[in-house]
This record gives structure tokens, C-alpha cells and sequence, in this order.
């Protein structure tokens, strides 16, 4: 059961999401094209990858892990971007939570949805600081599993022949899902390779999720391409 300054932490976050994601759709989809005239183009669209640290209650069960995030929306202006988010993380299971539940192995991952607004200090510049952040969803997967083999039936090409061989898998004893509101903010930067428009970035942000009895706080660090 949650608390009263839980709860209400909740309904905030519900709302701002709610806010931030329509706020950003209509600017995504209704904004004039005379604004994208001081833009160096109208859309951007980035992929990164890094590290997840994770902080607070989380990191007593579960291990640092990746991440990879898929970013698209439209630039504003030259100082403002509005963009869509999908993220997704992996990560270990801590030797004292498998413990606990008398289970042998597991993993654990979480993706999230978010709408992201994005201020740009020196767009014009080689080096271009910012400050971003985000509100949306927020899924983590937490699974149980035990070593295990699976016959596979596979073709030999040289001798013609089809067989079976035994290879190694992992077997699902169990999983736990929770899903809830989340949102994340952070800075970056963004160093212009050249006069294409592609950019490298590296970016480190804090994201908190209601994914739970345990919310999950991390601090991905991400390296990416941005066009």
C-alpha cells in the first residue's frame, strides 16, 4: 500500500506526463512551418547506447547494467527540440536477491516511453550544451530462471542431413512486471562532425520510475550519433 506523500507523488507525475506528452504531441504535429526557419533542419532523430548505474533501494537487488534509446521529434526553434523516446535497459540480478528467492540465476530489464523537451544553449556552435528531460512510462521485468537444454533440430549442409543437438538455454521459473509513470532529467552535449548535420552526443540523465514496491532510480550514461 502506498503512502500518502506516495500516492501523491503519483498523481504529480500522472499529470505532468499527461501535460508534457500532449503539450509535446501538438507541438510535434501542429507546429507551423515557419518556425523550423531558424532550425538547422526540421526533424532529429538519434541512437545512443551506455551504461546504467543504478542508485537507492534498487541497487541492493539488482545489478548495473546498458542501455540503448531511439529518439525522434521536430526542432522548434534553433534553441528547442520536442522529441519522443524509447529506451530499453538490462541488467543483473544481485547474488542476495537470488538468495532470498532460492533461485539459481536472473535478469532483469526495463524499457520506458517519454515525451522529451530539450533546450540548446549554443546551437550555432561547435559544441552545443543542453539541458533535457522527460515524462512517460515506465516498464521493468524482473525473471527467475535455472540453466537448462533444448533439442534443436538443425540442417547440415555439407552431409546433407538433418539431426538434433542439445544446446544450452535458460528456463523461466518465474517473472514479476510492474509498469508505472516515470521521468527523467539531465544535461549533454552535442559536437558537430562537420557541415552534414550529424552530431556525436554524450548525455548523463536521472530517471525515477513507479515501477513497484521498489521504484527504479538510475542514471544512464549514453554516447550516441544525432542528426
Amino acid at each position: 500500500m502506498r503512502t500518502r506523500s506516495a500516492q501523491s507523488l503519483h498523481d504529480r507525475l500522472v499529470q505532468g506526463f499527461g501535460v508534457t506528452l500532449l503539450v509535446s504531441i501538438l507541438i510535434i504535429i501542429c507546429a507551423p512551418r515557419t518556425l523550423y526557419a531558424q532550425a538547422e533542419h526540421p526533424v532529429t532523430v538519434s541512437f545512443g547506447a551506455g551504461v546504467t548505474p543504478l542508485v537507492s533501494r534498487i541497487s541492493n537487488s539488482l545489478d548495473n547494467g546498458w542501455h540503448i534509446t531511439v529518439n525522434g521529434g521536430v526542432n522548434i526553434t534553433r534553441h528547442f527540440q520536442a522529441a519522443l523516446e524509447y529506451g530499453y535497459n538490462g541488467y543483473g540480478v544481485g547474488q542476495k536477491l537470488l538468495s532470498e528467492a532460492k533461485v539459481p540465476e536472473g535478469n532483469s530489464h526495463l524499457w520506458w516511453l517519454t515525451a522529451n523537451p530539450k533546450l540548446r544553449f549554443k546551437p550555432i556552435h561547435t559544441v552545443d550544451p543542453y539541458v533535457v528531460g522527460g515524462v512517460g512510462y515506465y516498464r521493468r521485468t524482473l525473471e527467475f530462471t535455472t540453466p537448462a537444454t533444448v533439442s534443436v533440430f538443425i540442417f547440415d549442409p555439407i552431409f546433407g542431413t538433418f539431426f538434433n543437438v542439445l544446446v544450452p538455454a535458460h528456463k523461466v521459473l518465474g517473472d514479476i512486471t510492474d509498469g508505472g509513470v516515470g521521468g527523467s532529467l539531465g544535461a549533454g552535449m552535442d559536437f558537430k562532425l562537420g557541415d552534414s548535420g550529424l552530431k556525436f552526443f554524450t548525455e548523463a540523465r536521472y530517471h525515477y520510475s513507479d515501477t513497484g514496491r521498489v521504484p527504479t532510480r538510475m542514471v544512464p550514461v549514453t554516447f550516441g550519433v544525432r542528426w
